[in-house]
């Protein structure tokens, strides 16, 4: 890899030597660093190269002193301090001598001389060099030679052989006047340019090289990111093409990718408009570690986003029919899948088909569960993510893909292939479909011979069937694969399961439900009663809570079950409790039942009345019985104003909170300010004969009603 020709073989006793030379001019040094490099190479070599510190400070201190003034003696010794860093153990050299942050600002240099060289070359601006008589920056002044014999004279003629020496196509360059060149030196200038561009190339890999080898250490990761390592990979990145480059800073920029802080740095310098040009390559090593990067930014939602805008989603899905990218470009479709705007771009053209198809066209890679995130489980990800879109779903079904998929789910008592049945159940469109395959679906619910995380999409797919499918007798198929014993073993909150498979038993309830005779069967079976004592235990999830209320709703849609659910059943109190549950659809389901069973000539009609009424008006009623009967509140009278003020009243308006507010449209509601004074004591009496029809006071209706005084209260403590 070294530019140097014609050097001589080096041997490990004249090292001495070698370093002498690194003394003299640029072409002894030059000569020197070519051979040290040689010995460098040979990773025997290394230990003792390591322990000479006479060679090490040499190296050191003319990279430091000398970069600006030869491409070719940076390249010869970052190369060397390169081949310390392919072993861990010389790292710490590495670091010792500050090689790390010096190769970043050769490569700045060199990333701003390239722009200088093409500025130059096109006219564009004049450039401004750096001083070439300019003294080397350093700590302490070195000779030109280091004296063999005691001397430290230089003499003239060596300074002039030296200037005579020093000629690179870098001074060429750098000498351009600002006047027109010809047509023939401006071919010859733009031929330098392209064989200096070539060695640059030379340096920028090998010091990257050498970046990404120490960068295992995250404290020099971390510095380097203060220095901004990832500014000079996009920047090289942008100014050449060589694909053996290329595909190193790419693969840097993965490596550096997984810290947000990196991730972010990308992001603000454009990296996907970037990467996109390269996603072209013909190389396919090149294409393989975009996809690989691209694959890291796509955890960020604005990134994915960017990504979609650039439209580089065809792109990533004409990859899947590439043996060498098809993993990651699974993985990446797997990630932009999770916006819903884009699940409905794959459906533009042919991928979910092609998707589906794929997934079931590969039989001989059986799906072995806990065998790790192999292609064909990304490829079944994705596919579920899909599902979810309904005109996704219409494809993935059609032209007998259905009956595919379920035949391949229950061959293999596959989890996730079901799992992707039971999304795409969930569609209306779909569940025509499913009718002429309820049954081996009812079979293996009540089956024993299945995994249970297989038996729960089971009874997931089921549910979605038969609930508002009115192709399919409900009753007939619980009757005929006996569905109702299966459920109450389930819901039995005696049992020992799987909280998750409980719920599904929950929600299954609540599906077969919507036919009067097999509701009717499970309330006589004593559902009504399972599902309340699962309500009691699992009151904290909001899901069991929900789908338990749904199951309520479903039993009180018929006049045979209703009855028996209110009246042998402390279902009615739970509703009422849940009347102020946080969660708004509780709320909105739980009000729906109430007004079932409001409606129903029972002893519950007075008392939901009475708890709407308080929970509508609780603050105002909180009020009411803190000043009691005449105005006056506590023992501590004496030391209370008589009245409120009406500076309180102002400021606190009596009005009901988030958590007490009427789930019925129909009630009525108090606006404006409320006058409790004296002289308007019987407020409370005139508004409660204004609801219930009764010249009966407020209060005394509460003491005379023996549901919140005699009798235990009905409602559960959240």
């Amino acid at each position: 890899m070294s530019p140097v020709e014609s050097v001589p073989v080096a041997i490990l006793n004249c090292i001495d030597d070698y370093v002498e030379l690194l003394y003299d001019d640029i072409p002894e040094k030059i000569k020197g660093s070519a051979l040290i490099l040689q010995l460098a190479r040979n990773p025997d070599n290394l230990t003792e190269l390591s322990r000479n510190e006479a060679l090490l400070s040499a190296l050191s201190r003319v990279l430091r002193e000398e970069w600006k003034r030869s491409i070719e003696l940076s390249t010869n010794i970052v190369y060397t301090f390169f081949c310390f860093s392919t072993y861990n153990e010389f790292h710490p050299v590495i670091i010792q001598y500050k090689i790390g942050s010096l190769c970043m600002d050769v490569i700045d240099y060199e990333l701003k001389r390239y722009d200088q060289w093409k500025e130059k070359i096109e006219g564009k601006k004049p450039v401004l060099t750096p001083d070439k008589n300019e003294l080397p920056k350093s700590r302490i002044p070195e000779p030109k030679r280091r004296p063999k014999s005691g001397t430290w004279a230089v003499t003239d003629i060596n300074m002039q052989k030296s200037r005579s020496l020093v000629s690179s196509y870098h001074e060429d360059l750098c000498n351009i006047t600002d006047d027109c060149l010809s047509k023939n030196d401006e071919e010859q200038m733009k031929r330098k340019l392209k064989t200096l561009s070539k060695r640059q190339e030379q340096l920028l890999r090998v010091a990257f090289y050498m970046l990404l080898n120490i960068a295992d250490n995250v404290k020099v990761e971390e510095k380097m990111h203060k220095k901004d390592i990832v500014g000079l990979l996009i920047g090289a990145m942008e100014r050449h093409s060589n694909i053996d480059l290329l595909i190193l800073i790419v693969s840097f920029l993965q490596k550096l990718s997984i810290f947000v802080e990196n991730k972010n740095s990308m992001a603000s310098r454009g990296i996907i408009e970037k990467l996109a040009p390269l996603l072209n390559s013909p190389n396919a090593d090149l294409v393989n570690v975009t996809l690989k990067l691209l694959f890291n930014l796509t955890f960020d939602t604005k990134l994915r986003n960017k990504i979609i805008k650039m439209g580089l989603l065809p792109k990533v899905i004409h990859f899947t029919s590439d043996d060498k990218h098809i993993n990651l470009a699974m993985k990446i479709l797997y990630h932009l899948s999770m916006d819903d705007r884009v699940k409905l771009m794959f459906t533009q053209s042919d991928c979910v088909k092609l998707l589906t198809d794929m997934l079931l066209l590969n039989v001989n890679s059986d799906i072995v569960p806990n065998s790790g995130p192999g292609t064909t489980d990304v490829l079944l990800a994705l596919c579920i993510n899909l599902a979810w879109c309904e005109r996704a779903a219409q494809q993935m079904a059609a032209e007998g893909r259905l009956r595919d998929l379920l035949a391949r789910a229950f061959r293999h008592r596959n989890t996730m292939l079901m799992k992707l049945v039971r999304t795409l159940s969930h569609h209306s469109l779909n569940k025509p479909l499913f009718v002429e395959f309820v049954g081996d679906i009812a079979a293996a619910v009540t089956s024993n011979d299945s995994p249970e995380e297989f038996i729960i999409e089971c009874i997931g797919t089921l549910s979605n069937i038969l609930l508002g499918n009115n192709n399919i007798d409900v009753y007939a198929v619980v009757e005929r694969y006996n569905l109702i014993p299966c459920i109450m073993k389930i819901i039995d909150p005696d049992s020992d399961i799987d909280p998750e498979l409980v719920l599904e038993g929950v929600i299954a309830a609540g599906a077969v439900s919507a036919d009067e005779r097999a509701a009717e069967a499970l309330v006589r079976a004593g559902g009504g009663g399972a599902l309340v004592a699962l309500l009691r235990l699992r009151q904290a999830d909001d899901e069991h809570v929900l789908q338990t209320v749904f199951a309520f709703r479903q039993l009180l849609a018929h006049q045979r079950t209703a009855p028996l659910l209110v009246d042998t059943t402390e279902a009615p109190a739970y509703l009422i409790d849940l009347m102020q549950d946080k969660n708004v659809e509780i709320r909105k389901m739980c009000d729906s039942c109430l007004d079932i069973i409001s409606q129903m000539q029972n002893e519950w009609a007075a008392r939901i009345k009475v708890e709407r009424f308080r929970c509508h008006n609780g603050q105002w009623l909180s009020v009411v019985e803190t000043l009691g009967a005449d105005g006056v509140a506590g023992d501590n009278s004496d030391d209370l104003p008589p009245y409120l003020s009406a500076e309180y009243l102002t400021t606190h308006r009596l009005t009901t909170s988030d958590s007490q507010t009427s789930l019925n449209d129909d009630s009525d509601s108090f606006s404006g300010e409320v006058d409790l004074n004296r002289n308007n004591s019987n407020a409370a009496e005139s508004k409660a004969k204004e609801l219930y029809g009764t010249t009966e006071s407020l209060s005394d209706k509460f003491e005379n009603d023996a549901v919140f005084t005699k009798e235990p209260p009905y409602l559960i403590s959240s």
